[in-house]
């Protein structure tokens, strides 16, 4: 399911089968449309998700402040409004996933467990996904069962 974007550089999605909200970026964006497709995406509750793929292979990293405000400010908020962590699952280049992993495991010193989101970094989409479906389990988020979803296509 296709959510509305701000941007023409952002496609969003919300995919019900995997509870997971898609955030591709297809360009490079302004700071002031970050910030505006994430304030969109919390106006949306994007179906009460906090599994979240960010596609950002086609853009550069965000200045110092726009990772600021998203970790220090977005993400609270958004853990608070949605009741638990936010999971995100980053889709980068391969040369960029060095740098990013030192960032998370700074992140993860600078906030301890208790943080509301975690980090992930993945340079292919299926293992970006499989992460995240890997945190629903952990984070006991019921799934919906083959048998459901047959049962729900048949009503």
């Amino acid at each position: 399911m296709h959510l509305a974007s701000p941007s023409a550089l952002v496609e969003l999605a919300y995919r019900p089968e995997l509870h997971i909200v898609v955030v591709r970026w297809l360009g490079v964006t302004s700071e002031e449309e970050i910030r505006r497709v994430y304030a969109s995406l919390e106006q949306a509750a994007v179906q009460q998700c906090r599994f979240w793929l960010l596609d950002a292979r086609r853009r550069p990293s965000s200045s110092s402040l726009t990772t600021q405000w998203m970790l220090g400010e977005f993400a609270p908020k958004m853990a608070r409004q949605l009741g638990g962590p936010l999971y995100f699952s980053y889709l980068i280049s391969p040369v960029h996933l060095n740098a990013a992993e030192e960032f998370r495991k700074t992140q993860e010193a600078a906030t301890g467990p208790h943080a509301p989101y975690q980090l992930h970094y993945a340079i292919q989409e299926g293992e970006a996904t499989d992460w995240l479906l890997q945190m629903q389990r952990l984070d006991r988020v019921p799934t919906v069962t083959t048998a459901e979803k047959v049962t729900a296509a048949i009503s």
